[in-house]
């Protein structure tokens, strides 16, 4: 029988609004684990403090029709601190924590502890960089811009792959694609150096000539990069162009200085494109890509209505992507981390099958139908 969906976007609300750098509020939260609680108590405290969007969703069919109610809340998380904690008889926990939200980014960016607490709450995720540099003064391979982004980055307290790790993936075919922007080659060689986020873009060192009535010669630089999640492809951050030009006496020297005034700029604006993704995430929810081992097309579409029936709680939609010789790929939006999915996949399962967590890494899930 052909099904005829309609859907139906409500208006958007806005819950409350505060407008203020900083406010103090509590926010509380339950979970299977301690950290999903205080996750989930972080996304209450932004809601408390700066409110939130609704918006309504009814889904209609010919066999069934559903309403859906989402919230997002805008605004970040600076500091906070736990003030009380409890488990519940089912063995959850609930957390109440005291946050300093706010809904400027600047707060975040410019506050150390706010910006390490972040990091923390994001677990530290190592960064892998890989850039194609051409220098066309020297014309001999360079890495300044590689070298000056490494730097930007672990003096904010990132966790970077060692360069010389790096070094020696140079020839390697995997190297060679990653370079050539090949985002599942760079993903392979994250994967062998353990990192779990890629840093992948280009940069040209040129010259500008010298400068009328002047011994400096212009040097001049143009540099683009994005930030790419090893596990799932996911693009999380995009600088299209950032471009540097500075004198110097010294043709090369100033080629090497612009690359570097280049550098620096292409790497703020990506940490804070990234800083606001991981704080928007924080306060809302993640993607989290499951992989179904084991699976036809009809436990496939019975898995899709188990994620979407949000019997794990912290799910607020699934998507089946695809099914190809017995392997399923979903995309669930989750309030919350990868892990505390996982441990709720391993508490409950739908009707018909049981499944099993083989595989955690990252934003991305591996399970398996027990036969």
């Amino acid at each position: 029988m052909l099904m005829k969906k309609i859907r139906v976007l409500a208006f958007i609300i806005l819950a409350s609004t505060v407008f203020a750098d900083v406010v103090t509020v509590q926010g509380t939260g339950l979970g299977l684990t301690k950290d999903a609680a205080v996750e989930q108590a972080k996304r209450d405290a932004v809601e408390m403090g700066l409110g939130a969007y609704i918006s309504s969703e009814t889904v209609v069919t010919a066999t069934s029709l559903t309403d859906n109610i989402y919230s997002k809340a805008a605004g970040f998380v600076k500091t906070f601190e736990i003030v009380t904690e409890k488990k519940t008889p089912d063995g959850s926990w609930e957390i109440t924590i005291r946050a300093q939200v706010t809904d400027i980014l600047d707060q975040v960016m410019q506050d150390e502890a706010a910006f390490q607490t972040l990091l923390n709450s994001m677990n530290r995720p190592r960064l892998l960089f890989l850039f194609r540099e051409d220098n066309l003064i020297d014309k001999v391979p360079t890495d300044f811009a590689e070298t000056k982004l490494m730097s930007v980055f672990h003096n904010k307290g990132f966790d970077v792959v060692d360069r010389q790790l790096v070094s020696a993936m140079r020839g390697k075919p995997d190297y060679e694609k990653a370079l050539a922007g090949d985002v599942s080659a760079a993903a392979q060689i994250a994967i062998q150096l353990g990192a779990e986020i890629i840093v992948l873009g280009t940069a040209k060192i040129s010259s500008g000539g010298k400068i009328l009535s002047s011994p400096m010669f212009s040097g001049q630089a143009d540099i683009n990069g994005k930030i790419i999640r090893a596990d799932t492809g996911e693009i999380l951050a995009v600088v299209p162009q950032a471009r540097g030009k500075k004198p110097h006496i010294s043709e090369s020297t100033a080629g090497i200085n612009a690359v570097n005034d280049a550098a620096d700029k292409l790497g703020k604006q990506i940490m804070r494109q990234l800083i606001e993704k991981w704080s928007t995430q924080q306060a809302n929810f993640i993607k989290v890509f499951i992989i179904l081992k084991n699976a036809d097309f009809g436990s496939y579409m019975m898995f899709e209505s188990f994620l979407k029936a949000q019997t794990v709680s912290g799910i607020r939609n699934a998507y089946a992507k695809s099914l190809n010789d017995g392997v399923a790929e979903y995309e669930v939006e989750f309030e919350g981390k990868a892990k505390d999915l996982a441990m709720g996949l391993t508490r409950t399962a739908p009707d018909g099958f049981s499944i099993k967590v083989t595989g955690l890494s990252g934003n991305r899930i591996t399970t398996e139908i027990i036969e």
